[in-house]
């Protein structure tokens, strides 16, 4: 008898390699302005919180876009929910992180992208980077499962692209235009490193769906 576990890594395997026939790391059909973003944050300038402060200093703060209740305190949406979840007992999942903050009725130059997706939307967040500020090499994971029940997007902001922002994905350093919103696949290594100060990007999971999926492979930039 085929056990829970096995059908539900079954079922989310099969959806998430329906994406990534189509590649790793590929634009979509998507663009943000940096400029206009950054002038619109300006209004949150005191609601940036450490991002996943048990792991240390790592240069980076976080701006939640949703979050379990609205609200832009910052947890547990900008810890690792792998460590909240054996740590409390809680378990969450991406997708548990669904209100919208005041940030989206505030900042226009994402809601074209964020609007396409909302019905799929999970934790969401902007993350601002000191110089030296980066992610550590990692894969996105599941606490119960092989697979996660999310995908994700990257869209690279302020002071990114060559030579400010390193975006490393699965050993080679990824060529990426800043605003292009980006579809990728993070069970694969990845690590962000920032040599800029006050670099920006912000990051989507999408509920793995088969309908979220159609939306991300229906905007896929083909140049």
């Amino acid at each position: 008898m085929i056990s829970q576990q096995q059908e539900v890594n079954t079922r989310r395997l099969s959806l998430y390699s329906q994406i990534f026939l189509y590649g790793d790391f590929m634009p979509l059909n998507f663009w943000i302005n940096p400029q206009q973003c950054s002038v619109e944050l300006e209004n949150f300038n005191s609601d940036w919180k450490p991002y996943q402060p048990q792991k240390g200093d790592t240069g980076r703060e976080g701006l939640s876009l949703t979050s379990l209740d609205g609200s832009l305190s910052g947890y547990p949406e900008l810890q690792s929910l792998y460590e909240y979840t054996h740590e409390t007992g809680h378990k969450v999942s991406e997708n548990d992180f669904n209100k919208l903050t005041p940030v989206y009725d505030q900042v226009s130059a994402i809601r074209e992208v964020v609007d396409y997706f909302k019905p799929y939307l999970g934790r969401s967040r902007f993350v601002r980077f000191k110089a030296g500020g980066h992610f550590p090499p990692h894969r996105d994971q599941s606490v119960q499962y092989q697979v996660p029940d999310y995908f994700r997007l990257f869209i690279p902001l302020n002071n990114t692209g060559e030579n400010n922002l390193f975006f490393i994905y699965d050993g080679k350093v990824i060529s990426y235009e800043p605003g292009r919103v980006y579809l990728f696949n993070a069970l694969k290594v990845h690590t962000v490193f920032s040599v800029h100060n006050q670099a920006m990007t912000l990051a989507l999971s999408l509920r793995l769906e088969q309908e979220s999926i159609a939306l991300a492979i229906k905007k896929l930039l083909v140049r």
